[in-house]
């Protein structure tokens, strides 16, 4: 790609967007009008080229979700503003994808339920586990972060995923967690601890109805999978 000061005035990042709109953009120049400035050794242009190929594992904008404000500042030409407007930008995108599908939220499926929460879990550094609480109909009562950390020590306690079911008066509930890796394989410990959940839910007749993996865009169900009984 040319660099900025050998681009023609029609094809400048800002020119481009207000001429022909903001899709016609590619991610590095959608990245440079929100930095708006580079550094001295490189304009906005590269700088937002650079950032898209920094991370050691992910390209693009996955690479650039999976980075802390801690590592963006490292980077020459990012100070502590850029950093929270890209760290604000990627959160921004996460919550227009579920904003985007209304309040009345039905998850009918173990697709759905992995569809809405993908975007939010797959970039996730450390283990996460979220709890989603439905009604009879699988209408979304309520969801949240019950625990960060290795899912053995979450479910040992089942209690504090119990007491928001009864809360919410959910007539079932789906837990999920991620696996940084990117493989939403479940391991032995992952099957071990759902029986153990499955049997609490079972002694207060709110059934525990899923345990879904998220990856890296792909997920396993343990429903799908037969790993409920």
């Amino acid at each position: 790609m040319k660099k900025m000061n050998e681009l023609p005035i029609s094809e400048m990042p800002y020119e481009k967007c207000a001429r022909r709109g903001a899709r016609f953009l590619s991610d590095a120049e959608l990245l440079a009008v929100i930095l708006r400035t580079g550094s001295r050794e490189k304009n906005s242009l590269e700088l937002a080229q650079e950032l898209l190929t920094c991370h050691p594992t992910y390209t693009g904008l996955h690479g650039l979700c999976h980075m802390s404000y801690q590592e963006l500042v490292k980077i020459k030409g990012i100070g502590k503003a850029k950093a929270v407007q890209i760290l604000s930008l990627m959160e921004l995108s996460k919550r227009l994808l579920q904003s985007a599908r209304g309040d009345r939220v039905r998850l009918r499926d173990p697709a759905d339920v992995a569809e809405f929460f993908m975007a939010e879990m797959r970039d996730l550094e450390k283990e996460h586990l979220y709890a989603a609480f439905l009604d009879a109909s699988g209408n979304l009562l309520h969801w949240d972060v019950v625990f960060v950390g290795t899912i053995q020590y979450a479910l040992a306690n089942p209690r504090e995923i119990l007491r928001l079911a009864l809360t919410y008066d959910a007539a079932h509930y789906v837990i999920l967690h991620n696996h940084p890796s990117g493989d939403p394989t479940p391991s032995p410990n992952d099957i071990q601890v759902t029986k153990k959940l499955i049997e609490a839910s079972t002694a207060v007749n709110i059934p525990l109805a899923d345990h879904i993996v998220i990856g890296h865009n792909q997920y396993v169900s343990f429903r799908e999978r037969g790993l409920m009984k």
